[in-house]
């Protein structure tokens, strides 16, 4: 099981101000913008559009989990992203999204990359969890939260 702490810097967990689906998508990967794991935030912003696209990351339970593999990525990271109103993401239960968890990761790594995703909805998926993210008062609350998880 991965620890998501490890992953997930401080800097990149944030209240959202986007309402809708592009912003937001926008507005998480630029909490990438200087991280050396991730060389290029344009070819990610590009690739979970084009993701998003195809099929919604929206898994219901107001979560999203924006995800993918990028040439150039030299190891997982994670932005969280947290919606007080909710956004439309097309999700498979028609709800709005509250949570977005974005994965950033090596091409060549699919096994581990499965393992986030699969860490990733677990968490999510727990009630008490997203409740506990819901009323955190602020990102370091939320960070701290999140870090706990694994």
């Amino acid at each position: 099981m991965i620890h998501l702490g490890e992953y997930l810097a401080p800097a990149r967990v944030i209240d959202l101000a986007s309402r809708t689906k592009e912003t937001a998508l926008r507005e998480m990967v630029d909490t990438l913008r200087g991280v050396p794991e991730v060389p290029d935030a344009d070819a990610v912003l590009e690739a979970v559009t084009a993701r998003e696209n195809v099929l919604s990351t929206g898994i219901g339970l107001g979560v999203a989990v924006p995800h993918a593999k990028l040439v150039g990525v030299t190891e997982f990271v994670l932005a969280y992203g947290r919606s007080r109103d909710g956004i439309d993401f097309g999700s498979i239960d028609g709800r709005p999204v509250h949570h977005i968890v974005l994965i950033v990761g090596p091409q060549e790594r699919q096994p581990r990359y499965l393992q986030f995703l699969a860490s990733v909805m677990n968490a999510m998926k727990k009630s008490d969890f997203r409740r506990d993210l819901e009323h955190a008062a602020a990102p370091a609350d939320l960070h701290r939260i999140l870090a706990a998880a694994s």
